[in-house]
C-alpha cells in the first residue's frame, strides 16, 4: 500500500506499507525517488512502512527487495512498466488527472 501526504510547497510524503508478517521477511524499497538504493521497512507495531518525500506532479517507478535479494511487486501501485532487467517495475502516479 503506498500512502500520499501532499505537503505545502509541491512535494509528497509517500508512505510505502507492508503488513508485518508479510512472508518476505525484512524488506526495503527502492525506487527512482532515492537513487535506487535501499531504504529498509521500519516494523511500526503490526506494520513495515517507510517515507520519502519527492515532489509532485511526475510518475516515479519502484519495487521492493527481500534481505535475500529477491524482488517483488506492490500490489496496489498506480501502473506498471516493464525494466531493463526482463521485469516489471512498479510506479507511484503523482500527476495530476
Amino acid at each position: 500500500m503506498i500512502e500520499r501526504c501532499e505537503l505545502t510547497d509541491g512535494d509528497v510524503e509517500l508512505t510505502f506499507r507492508l503488513p508485518a508478517d508479510h512472508p518476505a521477511g525484512p524488506v526495503a524499497v527502492a525506487g527512482e525517488f532515492n537513487g535506487w538504493e535501499l531504504t529498509p521497512l521500519q516494523d511500526t507495531g503490526g506494520k513495515l512502512e517507510a517515507m520519502v518525500v519527492v515532489r509532485g506532479g511526475r510518475r516515479y517507478q519502484f519495487r521492493y527487495r527481500t534481505s535475500d535479494g529477491r524482488w517483488f511487486n506492490d500490489e496496489e501501485a498506480d501502473d506498471y512498466v516493464e525494466n531493463e532487467f526482463g521485469g516489471v517495475n512498479c510506479v507511484v502516479d503523482l500527476t495530476e488527472g
